[in-house]
């Protein structure tokens, strides 16, 4: 009598063998592509698309595989669960990464380049990177639509945001303007603040002095102004001094009153002595701002050093009297506070910077300079004409931007208009959508304010 040998049963599963055919099963059988269907209830989840820059990481793994539980669950619900793949361009930060290998392996910059060339090559880096990250998401198992894949920077995702932004620009809820944007000089282009960070590094604080123009009798020659970056004075367009400099001290006073009724034993001290430094600032610094506040409101004018240009001396509580000499220059096009004083005050802005960070042609006869030897010839010419009144260390935060220094300058942007007492508020974004000058990008129309 003859047996029949029985099927082998392997001691382990081998997901190495296994897990290709069940994943080919899946996808032959379009378990995980959906269409529209107005008989069942739609649940979906857009992937949050991963960035190109590189591969996936275990974070990655794990809010993939949250989404995916979730739509598989739906998906057995009933549901007509769409889970929709993608990646992300992520411009600022590739281009960045591609910069960089270029630098290090073939010893070339963008410029080296040009444009095209250089996008080509971060193309190139595309197209490697969404690939390793497409089949890391398949090898987890996500139950994608893989046949709806999208990437942020294709023809449909291009075509989209055209039709955004010329829709958007025809219901008159964005037009075109200048604002202040980080620019990085390395990368020219403008980063976002998420992508700046701030470090404490070692300066100087100097003590300009301001010729008034035509003062009279009694009435102070000049104004006193201090800064971290003295050539930002060249895109000067005010000075300002407080409206009100007694009733500012006195909430000053009254603010550190409090402050010390509520503090312990160790800070009493330094409250103390701040609440000494206003009651002398009372009788040593008061006189001479309530002095200026009155020529402010008369519309006096300031000669801005060295380019001898006119400005204004203007009324804004941005001045503290409480600080320095009360006084504060505005420079409009280089600094987010005096920018909103500007606006108040209807100053207009000059920007002094060209995208390299080099001065540019409203920097007068420093034109060309780079930042570093600029503020070094400004100072000795200030100092040259006695109007540098002193120089001081001081410890000042330094904007880092990716992967170099990022100044403040104005830039071109889309923004919605103003939306106080409009009969349907809605949330903005504050500061507006600031193109990027960047390889890798929309391209998108930003048309001139209508």
């Amino acid at each position: 009598m003859s047996t029949t040998p029985a099927t082998e049963i392997p001691n382990r599963f081998d997901f190495e063998t296994a897990q290709p055919r069940i994943w080919q099963l899946w996808l032959d059988s379009g378990l995980f592509h959906a269409e529209p269907d107005p008989s069942r209830k739609p649940y979906t989840i857009v992937i949050p698309p991963p960035n190109v820059t590189g591969a996936l990481h275990l974070g990655h793994a794990l809010n993939n595989s949250l989404q995916d539980t979730l739509i598989r669950f739906k998906r057995m619900q009933g549901y007509n669960a769409l889970y929709m793949p993608g990646t992300d361009h992520a411009g600022i930060a590739t281009q960045a990464v591609v910069e960089r290998r270029l630098k290090e392996e073939e010893k070339l910059t963008r410029h080296d380049l040009g444009r095209e060339k250089l996008v080509e090559r971060i193309w190139q880096w595309k197209n490697e990177y969404e690939a390793r990250i497409l089949g890391q998401l398949k090898r987890l198992g996500c139950s994608c639509d893989w046949e709806r894949t999208r990437f942020t920077l294709d023809d449909i995702c291009a075509r989209a945001v055209r039709h955004t932004f010329f829709d958007l620009f025809r219901q008159t809820k964005i037009y075109r303007g200048k604002r202040l944007v980080n620019w990085d000089t390395y990368l020219q282009t403008a980063v976002s603040d998420d992508e700046v960070s701030n470090e404490t590094v070692k300066g100087h604080f100097w003590h300009l002095r301001y010729p008034i123009i035509n003062p009279a009798a009694g009435e102070p020659a000049h104004v006193v102004v201090a800064t971290t970056r003295p050539e930002t004075m060249l895109g000067d367009t005010a000075v300002a001094v407080h409206p009100d400099p007694a009733g500012a001290l006195d909430k000053a006073e009254a603010d550190l009153n409090e402050r010390l009724a509520k503090s312990v034993a160790s800070e009493r001290g330094g409250l103390a002595a701040q609440i000494e430094a206003i009651q002398t600032r009372r009788s040593e610094v008061l006189p001479a701002l309530l002095q200026l506040a009155a020529m402010a409101k008369a519309g006096r004018k300031i000669r801005l050093p060295l380019l001898h240009r006119e400005i204004p001396l203007v009324l804004n509580t941005w001045a503290k009297p409480e600080l320095g000499s009360g006084c504060v220059k505005i420079t409009p096009a280089h600094d987010p506070n005096d920018y909103e004083v500007a606006k108040r005050c209807q100053l207009p802005l000059i920007n002094i910077l060209n995208p390299d960070g080099t001065l540019n042609a409203e920097a007068g006869p420093y034109v060309g300079l780079p930042l570093k030897q600029a503020r070094q010839k400004i100072v000795a010419d200030l100092e040259a004409q006695e109007l540098l009144e002193r120089g001081e260390k001081y410890a000042r935060a330094l904007r880092q931007g990716l992967p170099r220094l990022a100044w403040r300058k104005t830039r071109l942007a889309c923004f919605p208009p103003t939306l106080v007492g409009s009969p349907n508020p809605r949330l903005v974004p504050a500061r507006g959508h600031v193109r990027r000058s960047r390889g890798l990008g929309h391209r998108g129309p930003c048309p001139d304010r209508f």
